[in-house]
């Protein structure tokens, strides 16, 4: 991927805290007060979630369809991952055709932490594309006990922890660590 790493949960309001594009892909559907809300439904904001993704693509009709179909693809295989279960053969043929044309090409760049080869992909490779080449890498070298759901029970945000200790709880602290905090203290006052 041609984005550089941040720490930022959310960029242009989308959220980001999945460590992974595959996984940030899944997080565009956010639960709210009202159901299931997909932050990919309007056509701007398709174009706005490629961006912040650092795909840096235009959106078109195809774009727009081939991630959603990807999402849909995807969504079951974190938690078959997770509980260390083979894919579906379907799900693995659909990344493959997805697989075809992501090719990349690498760059050296100096960073403030020194120097780090950066993968960059061809102008013709789509957002698909290149985040069915994360899931293919991830697949290959994930550890199942780093995947986890958001412990908050009315979140559906989806990660991985990279934690030393694999300890990490929360999509986010900033949102439902704090929300638990908030109910653990008004909790223990209200005793």
């Amino acid at each position: 991927m041609s984005a550089s790493p941040t720490n930022d949960d959310f960029r242009d309001g989308f959220p980001f805290m999945g460590g992974r594009p595959w996984l940030d892909l899944l997080n565009t559907t956010p639960l709210t007060e009202t159901g299931p809300r997909d932050l990919l439904g309007e056509p701007h904001s398709m174009a706005a979630w490629l961006a912040a993704a650092g795909l840096g693509e235009t959106e078109t009709p195809e774009t727009g369809f081939e991630l959603k179909s990807l999402r849909e693809t995807l969504r079951p295989t974190f938690d078959l991952l997770r509980q260390g279960k083979p894919l579906p053969e379907g799900s693995i043929a659909a990344i493959n055709r997805l697989l075809v044309p992501a090719a990349e090409r690498y760059q050296l760049q100096r960073g403030d932490e020194g120097y780090a080869l950066i993968s960059v992909a061809d102008r013709g490779v789509g957002a698909a594309s290149r985040i069915s080449l994360d899931f293919a890498r991830f697949v290959c070298d994930h550890e199942p006990a780093r995947l986890k759901h958001c412990a908050n029970h009315d979140c559906v945000m989806v990660f991985y922890d990279r934690g030393r200790n694999n300890t990490r709880r929360w999509c986010t602290m900033s949102t439902c660590g704090n929300r638990d905090k908030v109910a653990r203290f008004r909790a223990r006052k209200s005793q």
